[in-house]
């Protein structure tokens, strides 16, 4: 996630979110609840009001139930998923550990790498992220296999990408909407932005995904028959931005009860390239 084109803040308010390097519209300006004991107390957030944190949390965890169904359609079809995923998979592939085991695993060592340089990426989304989408992805597919024989061809690829895609987006959109906190991977860009601030998010975001794209392969010895690299990880690495900030406008920002266009949120003046106040 960034701030403009360049930077990522550690306040979240007022700014762009960013996925795999294309810029998504955030959320109109407001504070994080999730970690504010005041407002954890407060009454009003535990009722299903406009922008309340439990209607935030409900729609976030509904986000990454999405997510997850976007994924196994993904890999079921062998279409490809986004770079991280497919990283996550390919551990799983060589070590035979489930992925519903890899996810939170690889995710709380880089928490912990992270965390030290960037704060502001731990939340309550954070964990539901890293503990829900692994298992509904190991949960969803042998349902799926049970309603489903599938044939691998390209068109069945395609067919299987046009749904997931468009599920996996939506879930995306559902849970940065919400501003709960991020995975901890989309923390390292960001973080090497702000330290080492001579080159722009997006840069150490598209060299990023491209060395997990790599590592990725590497782990599944470049057996792109596994379905785990593939067109789908092409489109999920660059060109998810357009349509995530589609479903941003007309459903996450309803859902989460947002009004007016998250598209008009403040964009940062002169202070761009430096870190935001905690």
């Amino acid at each position: 996630m960034v701030r403009g084109e360049g930077h990522c803040p550690a306040s979240h308010r007022g700014t762009r979110w960013c996925l795999v390097g294309m810029a998504l519209p955030a959320p109109p300006q407001r504070r994080r609840c999730d970690m504010n004991l005041r407002n954890l107390t407060a009454p009003d957030q535990w009722t299903l009001s406009d922008n309340s944190l439990l209607r935030r949390i409900l729609v976030c965890f509904l986000g990454e139930v999405i997510t997850a169904v976007g994924i196994a359609i993904c890999l079921e079809g062998k279409s490809g998923v986004d770079p991280f995923t497919a990283f996550l998979q390919g551990i799983s592939h060589v070590s035979g550990i489930s992925f519903a085991a890899i996810v939170p695993i690889v995710n709380i060592i880089m928490l912990i790498l992270v965390f030290p340089f960037d704060r502001s990426i731990f939340g309550l989304g954070t964990v539901i992220n890293f503990t829900v989408v692994g298992v509904l992805v190991d949960y969803f597919r042998p349902i799926y296999r049970s309603f489903f024989h599938v044939e691998y061809s390209v068109g069945s690829m395609l067919l299987h990408l046009a749904i997931g895609l468009p599920l996996f987006c939506l879930g995306v959109s559902m849970y940065i909407t919400c501003d709960l906190g991020q995975c901890p991977y989309d923390g390292i860009a960001p973080s090497l932005r702000r330290h080492f601030p001579r080159y722009r998010y997006r840069a150490y975001r598209l060299v990023q995904d491209i060395i997990t794209i790599f590592l990725a392969l590497l782990l599944i010895r470049f057996d792109l028959s596994l379905g785990i690299v593939a067109l789908g990880t092409v489109i999920m690495g660059f060109f998810i931005g357009p349509i995530v900030g589609f479903f941003n406008n007309h459903i996450s920002n309803r859902l989460v009860g947002i009004s007016g266009d998250i598209f008009a949120a403040s964009e940062p003046s002169s202070d761009e390239g430096s870190p935001a106040p905690a």
